[in-house]
């Protein structure tokens, strides 16, 4: 198992390990997230961490085959005037196929997302979790990430 930074040659594989945590996604808050119908339209989303300056995407690869991957930046604006200007990581997406969960590669890929985070100077890295995804929150905190704020969402009638 490698961990190596994507090309564009590997954005076919990326979406199709895309359309997992999106179904997923679907399935627990269809309201909010779009039905995945098995294709690339995630495309953008991924190339545009793959394009920009500080910014990655990091893949895990086995035998040939992508088995995980996530998308990481770097961003030294504050978006308040109250906030401190810093450089601050951001872990935006994070996938490995179902097949490949509980041997690592998550771990894996947050390490690689923190590393480059850190090359690119951010003192810490942050990411986003929905509420349903208790085990995803525990494998967070597994690797000593905390609560940092709450995001919280109303129905309007």
């Amino acid at each position: 198992m490698i961990v190596r930074e994507a090309r564009k040659a590997d954005l076919n594989a990326i979406c199709q390990l895309s359309n997992e945590i999106n179904e997923d996604h679907y399935l627990h808050m269809p309201h909010d997230f779009v039905k995945p119908d098995g294709s690339n339209r995630d495309e953008p989303y991924w190339l545009g961490f793959m394009s920009m300056d500080n910014s990655a995407v990091f893949v895990t690869e086995d035998n040939g085959v992508l088995t995980g991957a996530v998308a990481v930046s770097v961003s030294t604006s504050a978006p308040y005037p109250f906030l401190t200007s810093r450089p601050r990581g951001h872990v935006a997406t994070i996938v490995v196929a179902e097949s490949y969960r509980g041997r690592g590669l998550g771990r894996e890929l947050m390490s690689a997302a923190e590393a480059y985070a850190k090359e690119k100077g951010a003192e810490d890295i942050k990411l986003e979790v929905m509420a349903f995804n208790s085990d995803a929150l525990d494998f967070y905190r597994e690797l000593g990430y905390g609560n940092f704020s709450f995001r919280l969402s109303k129905s309007l009638p």
